[in-house]
């Protein structure tokens, strides 16, 4: 019964210099971190760019479902074992 999946990504961005330790990756890369939500039949239903690479994933998705017109879903964890 799932509707599509989830996914996080860095993409290299550029900052003026006094905003670069904020937007650096663990590997040291200067990018955003931007969350996309797709269907299975790979329709972008939600995308959420613009965090600042520094942070962390779970901050993302906390930030995407806080929002007013936000991400909408319930989630859960599916382990391939």
């Amino acid at each position: 019964n799932c509707l599509g999946a989830l996914d996080g990504t860095h993409i290299k961005i550029r900052v003026p210099k006094v905003d670069k330790p904020r937007y650096q990756t663990r590997k040291c890369d200067i990018a955003t971190n931007t969350l996309g939500v797709c269907t299975f039949d790979m329709h972008f239903v939600y995308v959420l760019p613009g965090s600042e690479g520094s942070v962390a994933d779970g901050w993302v998705l906390r930030d995407s479902i806080s929002r007013r017109h936000g991400l909408k879903a319930r989630l859960v964890q599916c382990w391939n074992l």
